[in-house]
């Protein structure tokens, strides 16, 4: 299969089945309609990081602040904060600020909800590009092969989910694998500007080339990689306060391609080449951006969201009607931190909840990952600077959200802090397949485990994200992992848009669920058996050609 074919079956593969999960409803939602109408399970704000950004959108658009009227406030509690008697969301700013374009756009045709969750889906389409960008020119794996970590990721995992309603975690994935493909386009150009060894291969040195846009675009363009990399890196802070720690492994990466060592007489010259240096600027810019939207709403410009005193807390106290309310605002903001968010003490359990619990165990939702550790093993004999930074992202995630004292991520479907990871892993998935001498048997393994991944996957696209921890699950006598799904599904409450809008009349949601999902393992079916095949012959042929040429 051709590449551009590829990138075009990729996104249609993308608009398909995010568009028969995205959640949402027809409308233009008020902040009267959250309450007892919106935030039940299985609708589109049933969760308060949902809610919470939404409600953000809302307030911009409609009313051109950040904070959160009383009403607001009332629709997005408990993850409220209060300053200066002012309400706001916990939540980072910036998804919503990202979104709110296209909640305006949504609106001028009435439907805001799925102008904004659409958003995420799109993003989400490009993180299965860059996925397949990576592993084809980063990897140099087989067309073939670079289609599997996009359909593990997009529809193999619990990603899936993440990607048809309004989370951070798209938007992480995003700025993490396009920085981190930027930077490796940036470390792969001559230094001179004179020359790009990998985009295009056909073009010729910038210098013979007579029409002048072409040549300026050449000399530019070790600047752009640069530029998005610095931008990349600032805007996801804001839209996750965490990034910045996750990203750092490509900034270090970055910056160390950078780097020139020259040896003059008897000393040596450490350099960074001027793109990386000048193009920093960006990032100064975002950051005092974000520092201006602190001071403004917060009272600091190095105050996160986070740290605000909750509105709940408050409430405890007495409320915001006491003439000591200021000062037991500002006692209770003492008292919290980043501090109270990651503690080493919490690595054991919370490791053990990520990765193997039943209740958000990856290896439980996704068993496919096991083949990462295999693919891990076999490019042991080629291990690059690329594989060990996309193995430290892995390591800056787990370890982070290891520290986190919520590991569940509230009420969540899996384990959601590790959606970037499951990116980063997917791609050696690919690795592992290609390099398998046993082709029959590994492809077999991996339909298998794709089959199980993207049938629990599938299962939380089409229901809900609103899964209790086995902690709380037990007082509630409930399910406490996919199970909790699997009792929606058979109930047929769904939380997809188009199944409720056009479907729940024709078919039940077992059935919308089969035609997906029979959908999705013809497709893999056809990447792991016979696309291999085609590739195989076509090089072949093109092996004779060159023989008779």
């Amino acid at each position: 299969m051709k590449h551009k074919y590829a990138v075009f079956i990729l996104i249609l593969l993308g608009l398909f089945f995010y568009s028969l999960t995205l959640k949402g409803i027809l409308g233009n939602p008020k902040p009267g309609d959250f309450k007892g109408s919106l935030d039940q399970v299985t609708k589109p704000l049933e969760l308060s990081p949902e809610r919470g950004r939404f409600a953000n959108v809302l307030a911009l658009a409609d009313f051109h602040t950040y904070d959160l009227g009383q009403e607001l406030a009332d629709a997005v509690y408990p993850d409220v904060g209060v300053e200066e008697g002012k309400f706001y969301s916990l939540f980072a700013p910036g998804v919503s600020y990202f979104i709110l374009p296209f909640y305006l756009l949504g609106e001028q045709f009435n439907v805001s909800l799925i102008g904004s969750f659409g958003f995420v889906s799109i993003i989400s389409i490009f993180n299965l590009l860059l996925l397949f960008f990576i592993s084809r020119k980063v990897f140099n794996l087989p067309v073939w092969a670079s289609l599997v970590p996009p359909m593990v990721f997009g529809f193999g995992c619990t990603s899936w989910s993440y990607a048809v309603t309004l989370y951070q975690h798209q938007f992480t994935v995003f700025f993490m694998l396009s920085s981190f493909y930027a930077a490796w386009k940036f470390k792969n150009m001559r230094r001179d500007g004179e020359g790009i060894k990998h985009f295009p291969h056909k073009f010729p040195r910038p210098s013979a080339l007579s029409f002048a846009p072409l040549r300026i675009i050449f000399r530019i363009f070790p600047y752009i990689c640069a530029v998005w990399v610095w931008l990349a890196y600032g805007l996801a802070i804001t839209a996750d306060y965490p990034n910045a720690v996750l990203l750092l492994p490509v900034v270090l990466y970055f910056v160390i391609s950078s780097l020139s060592v020259l040896k003059e007489k008897d000393k040596i010259i450490f350099a960074l080449r001027p793109a990386a240096v000048f193009s920093v600027i960006v990032l100064v810019a975002v950051g005092g951006w974000n520092a201006y939207h602190n001071q403004k709403n917060y009272g600091s410009w190095k105050r996160l969201s986070g740290e605000l005193v909750d509105y709940s807390t408050v409430l405890q106290q007495g409320g915001l009607g006491q003439s000591n309310s200021q000062q037991v605002i500002n006692k209770l903001g003492e008292q919290k931190g980043l501090q109270t968010f990651f503690q080493e003490t919490n690595l054991p359990f919370s490791f053990y909840t990520l990765t193997v619990s039943p209740d958000r165990g990856l290896f439980v939702y996704a068993p496919i990952f096991l083949l990462a550790a295999l693919g891990i093993f076999f490019a042991r004999k080629s291990f690059s600077g690329e594989m060990a930074v996309l193995l430290a992202l892995v390591a800056a995630d787990v370890l982070l959200y290891s520290s986190w004292g919520d590991p569940w991520g509230g009420w969540a479907f899996g384990p959601r802090y590790l959606i970037p990871s499951m990116a980063v892993l997917s791609l050696f998935i690919g690795v592992f397949l290609a390099q398998a001498k046993n082709f029959a048997w590994s492809r077999i393994l991996a339909f298998i485990l794709f089959a199980y991944s993207s049938g629990i996957a599938l299962l939380g696209a089409v229901t809900t994200n609103a899964v209790p921890p086995k902690i709380e699950a037990s007082s509630l006598h409930s399910h406490y992992n996919f199970l909790f799904n699997w009792d929606f599904l058979l109930k047929n409450k769904s939380g997809s848009l188009l199944y409720n809008t056009f479907f729940a009349n024709r078919m039940d949601l077992k059935e919308y669920y089969l035609v997906i999902y029979a959908a999705l393992l013809a497709i893999i079916l056809i990447v792991l058996f016979v696309l291999p095949r085609s590739e195989r012959q076509q090089n072949s042929v093109k092996l004779k050609d060159q023989n008779v040429k």
